[in-house]
């Protein structure tokens, strides 16, 4: 007896001792298995302000390794600008790239296309988590039928006006329609305080007064840049240029928006949320008392240009569910809410914003216009065809070339880079 009570004794303690190597099912998370060992480090490059930075390093990464801690981020701030696209480009063809990259919503094509990051849609889970995001910035993930990312932060741009002039040519509220705006401006001879002729300055006063880029699908321009409507908003744009409704730096510099609209040099700008954000609550409270934003104007369609970043895991990551966990968190909101105080707009169509807004009602006009914006086109090839938009329209106002001819040229032009790609992936051209 005693000798098989020994028996199962030691039966019993070599299963104790074989636990210590299994791993974990992590049941928030049936997909990934966790070590019972050091925690697994993942690493994300992220491009946040100062502010932006303190919250998403100093309260949200903590307070996601609470909740995770078999997880351990370590972030790393770079500079916003394209020479982080070229050594993220880099690093990744010597193996040396990030886990997770907080980046530009134009970028992801071209990183898809150099088949750098890891498609986020084949995670079992996608479906159900797709459906907490705004329709456009959900679509700049998608590139050839997969989605390469999560939607991390959305922006757009809003038109504000100087509430003086408002009452002056007697509107109650700001024009809805670029016609209403455009006869306003012309009767009382006004300014729009356009930043510039670049695709980022003037594509929202174009769409706005019904021009299209290319066709829904983005596969070609002729036909739509070249439109008879797309040459009648050109020629307005012409128009308000020559007769001095719009300043002359637009040309080759930003004219000073923020200092005309509150002077009232200017009777519309637009931009961004940051406009109100970089400034402290004094000079908010200031400039709400001299101007107010509203959804941009459009004759029909789609009114404002959609920017924001988002959050994408690279191709060749050890850890991409570790990855997949983190990125999904970030859209929740915790993490969303916490960064809308610093001026990034939640992707999360779920995230309770009236407090907020409350507080801060100038957010109101732009997250009323999320789900009116228009893409740029989210192709590989986008920034040759930015250069030529920039090149042929600088040609337009200059007078160096008919709107006709530089809209037909400047077609032609991207249909030749969308149709490169076509070729290639049909196996015409040998890389």
């Amino acid at each position: 007896m005693l000798q098989l009570l020994m028996i199962i004794l030691l039966f019993l303690l070599s299963l104790m001792s074989g636990c210590g190597n299994q791993t974990i099912i992590d049941d928030r998370h049936p997909t990934m298995t966790i070590e019972e060992k050091a925690p697994v480090q993942i690493e994300i490059w992220h491009t946040y302000s100062e502010e932006e930075t303190r919250i998403f390093e100093n309260e949200l990464i903590p307070l996601f390794e609470k909740e995770y801690p078999e997880i351990d981020v370590k972030p790393v701030r770079q500079p916003y600008n394209e020479q982080l696209k070229s050594a993220l480009i880099s690093r990744a063809s010597v193996n040396r790239k990030p886990d997770i990259i907080r980046m530009d919503i134009t970028w992801v094509p071209k990183f898809a296309e150099l088949q750098l990051l890891y498609p986020v849609s084949q995670f079992a889970d996608f479906k159900k988590v797709k459906e907490r995001f705004y329709e456009a910035p959900l679509a700049s993930n998608l590139y050839d039928q997969k989605y390469y990312g999560l939607p991390l932060n959305t922006n757009t741009k809003a038109a504000i006006y100087n509430k003086e002039l408002l009452k002056e040519v007697g509107l109650l509220t700001p024009p809805k329609t670029m016609d209403e705006l455009i006869r306003v401006v012309k009767e009382h001879n006004l300014k729009i305080g356009m930043t510039h002729i670049s695709s980022w300055g003037s594509l929202s006063y174009f769409y706005g007064l019904g021009g299209k880029l290319t066709d829904p699908s983005y596969t070609k321009a002729s036909g739509f840049l070249d439109s008879k409507e797309s040459i009648a908003a050109i020629k307005k744009l012409v128009e308000l240029y020559q007769s001095s409704n719009l300043p002359p730096q637009i040309i080759s510099g930003y004219p000073e928006t923020w200092q005309s609209i509150r002077s009232g040099n200017y009777f519309m700008i637009d931009d961004g949320p940051w406009f109100y954000s970089v400034h402290s609550l004094e000079e908010i409270a200031l400039l709400n008392e001299q101007a107010v934003s509203a959804p941009f104007p459009s004759n029909g369609g789609p009114s404002s240009i959609l920017g924001g970043e988002n959050i994408v895991i690279t191709k060749g990551s050890k850890h991409p569910e570790a990855a997949w966990t983190f990125i999904k968190w970030m859209t929740t909101a915790t993490p969303q809410k916490s960064l809308l105080h610093a001026g990034l707009l939640p992707t999360n169509k779920h995230v309770e914003v009236s407090t907020i807004i409350q507080q801060f009602p100038y957010y109101k006009s732009y997250i009323d216009s999320i789900d009116q914006t228009f893409l740029r086109p989210p192709v590989a090839e986008w920034d040759e065809i930015d250069e030529v938009y920039y090149h042929y329209i600088r040609l337009i106002f200059t007078q160096n070339i008919s709107v006709e001819e530089g809209l037909k040229k400047a077609a032609i032009e991207i249909d030749r880079l969308l149709n490169a790609k076509k070729n290639v992936k049909n196996g015409e051209h040998n890389l």
